[in-house]
Parts: structure tokens; sequence; C-alpha cells
């Protein structure tokens, strides 16, 4: 099975509309790991993804502001859309698949509350979440010190983002 995180319902298809990291073209976006897919059931104003898959196969997901999974997750709804079959799609890295075209659905699983679902997939053991009270201090002051210094790369929404979770952590 193969997912698509989203907070648009409805979708029939996959718009190959997002810039693809490997090549810069347009492309549609798909994960073979449901639980990254739920973290991508997030506005466009909070693009900030902060998860990968460890060394040990699973997801890992990193709060760098404190209580960040809460604050973009906890009461909002999501939209996970699957597709049966990998069939022209291309291969990314980790556990990424991307089209260059649109991608219709075969059928879409609604969630309440996308924060309750994170939640019960790390009690399932699918994801391991690394809370921000748990990561080293100099670790966060050196993310968030680092999101100070290029606060505007990815522009305007993004730095009114960076600048309400991250300003109160700057030297």
């Amino acid at each position: 099975m193969i997912y698509h995180g989203s907070c648009i319902s409805g979708l029939h298809t996959i718009k190959a509309n997002s810039k693809s990291h490997s090549t810069g073209r347009l492309v549609a976006y798909f994960s073979e790991d449901r639980c990254y897919a739920l973290v991508c059931c997030r506005i466009k104003a909070e693009n900030f993804v902060t998860m990968g898959v460890g060394a040990d196969g699973r997801q890992h997901y990193f709060e760098r502001f404190p209580n960040q999974l809460e604050s973009l997750y906890k009461g909002r709804q999501g939209y996970i859309y699957l597709l049966d079959s990998t069939d022209g799609l291309t291969h990314g890295k980790g556990h990424s698949w991307e089209s260059e075209h649109d991608v219709p659905v075969s059928q879409c699983e609604s969630i309440a509350d996308v924060y309750s679902e994170i939640l019960r997939e790390e009690s399932l053991g699918n994801i391991i979440i690394h809370r921000y009270a748990e990561i080293d201090p100099a670790e966060q002051t050196e993310h968030a010190n680092y999101i100070r210094d290029h606060i505007t790369d990815e522009g305007d929404e993004m730095a009114k983002f960076y600048r309400t979770h991250f300003s109160a952590l700057w030297d």
C-alpha cells in the first residue's frame, strides 16, 4: 500500500504539483509509510516536517519546539489517500515514491484527529517520537538559531510560522 497524506478532503487525484527533491520537476509524492503520510496532514503554512527513517527502519519524529506535535496536529482532521500499487511511480529516497503525472487514488481514510492517530501509531511502535524536552539543550539551541539565521529562506508564510514557534528559543 502507498500513502499520501493531506488536510484536503475529497481528492480523487493527487496532482503533480510538488517540487521533486531529486529532479526539481513537479511531482505527486507518496510514501510506503502511513506514519509519514500522517505528518503530511497539515496546512501549507505549517510545512514543517521533522521526521525521517532511523537506522532501526522506523520513522523518528523530532520536536524542534515545545509541544510541536500537539501544536501542529491536535484537533485537526486529515486524510490518507491510498494507492494499491506503485505502477507508474518512481522510487525516490527511502520510503518515498513520486510521479510526474497526476495519480488517481484508490481509496481514502479519514482521520478525525491526526494527533491522536500519531500517538496511537507511537503506542504500536510504528513511530518514535523525540519530544522537545528530551532533546539535548545544545541541539535545541542549534536548531532554533539556524532557523533564526535563515528565517526568510522559505518565504513570508514560513517566516511567520518560525517567528511564532521559535522566536522565544533564540539566543
